[in-house]
């Protein structure tokens, strides 16, 4: 008798294994990628948590230093009236520990440099700015000749700023002389944001850039230079014939009796140079004993990462204030 069983149909079991199969392997992709982007989810969210952590972190060392010059500005009535390395906002922040990290800050006296803006001349401009101009361009041809790096930067760099179009004589830069690069510009005529900006100037390479940053800076305003923090060399590039050993008379000088007036400063340079070497009306508009613009340089190193912070300050008679802020190079 034959029999009425159904045979099992190969085939068929086969599709609906190697479809489950393909259900199981795509489920499983799907659970991959949705574990992966909920893994990079949760890095970026850290990641972001830790960056804002650090500029907090910043902001508050920006708080300690703008608070360090306004005790600094309140106690004028009771001392004399200089700013000088001897005092508390000159002192760097050491490294101190955070949840997960640490901090450092120093606070540096901008007017301790020179000013590139000092270069700066209007179209109109006054004899009595000209004349400043002119004796700001001869302290960095100074300072130039000092680092050993090209003296034709001098008029590059004041044909940069000043509002005329006519190339000084014989190393002077204007538009011409850009707009045959590639990529081709203009000069900027006008006051530079940034001392980063020399980089553009003619005769100025990143070799040359990172000789000169430790000297110079670009302020918003002329600025006269704090001979009570002004380095060595600085020093040396005010003054022609002051030799490194003078300018060390001069910082053994301040570091005990810190100047009070620019005339004092004078009168000691004159002390130690020729009588009448130094024309006091000439330079004396380019000195200080106190400053007005600082920069505080925060880092904040946290886990794998780490933010910088430079904080642009300027002191006046009543307040301080923060001017910009820069993340990163300034």
């Amino acid at each position: 008798m034959p029999s009425n069983r159904v045979k099992p149909r190969t085939h068929e079991q086969g599709v609906a294994l190697l479809t489950a199969i393909i259900i199981v392997s795509m489920a499983s992709i799907a659970a991959v990628a949705m574990t992966h982007d909920l893994q990079l989810s949760i890095r970026r969210t850290g990641n972001i948590q830790t960056a804002d952590q650090g500029y907090f972190y910043t902001l508050g060392s920006e708080a300690w230093s703008r608070g360090m010059l306004i005790r600094d500005l309140k106690n004028r009535k009771k001392k004399e009236d200089y700013d000088g390395l001897d005092e508390d906002w000159a002192q760097e922040l050491p490294p101190t520990p955070l949840e997960g990290g640490e901090v450092r800050a120093v606070t540096t006296d901008l007017q301790a440099r020179f000013n590139l803006n000092n270069l700066y001349l209007e179209k109109e401009a006054k004899d009595e700015d000209k004349k400043l101009a002119a004796s700001a361009l001869t302290i960095f041809q100074r300072l130039l000749r000092l680092l050993e790096l090209p003296e034709s930067i001098t008029q590059a760099t004041a044909d940069w700023l000043d509002e005329n179009v006519n190339a000084l004589f014989p190393n002077g830069a204007e538009d011409m002389e850009y707009l045959s690069l590639d990529p081709p510009y203009r000069t900027a005529n006008g006051r530079m944001a940034s001392p980063t900006e020399l980089r553009l100037i003619k005769g100025v390479d990143q070799e040359v850039f990172e000789k000169l940053a430790p000297y110079i800076t670009a302020l918003p305003e002329r600025s006269a230079i704090n001979v009570n923090t002004a380095d060595k060399l600085l020093l040396q590039a005010l003054f022609d014939g002051l030799d490194e050993a003078d300018a060390e008379l001069l910082l053994s000088e301040r570091e005990e009796n810190p100047f009070t007036e620019t005339q004092t400063f004078l009168t000691k340079l004159n002390d130690i140079l020729d009588e009448n070497a130094v024309e006091s009306e000439e330079i004396e508009p380019l000195l200080s004993v106190d400053s007005h613009f600082f920069q505080l340089e925060t880092v904040v190193r946290m886990e794998n990462s780490s933010q910088r912070l430079i904080s642009l300050l300027h002191k006046s008679e009543k307040d301080v204030v923060v001017v910009s802020r820069t993340i990163g190079a300034y």
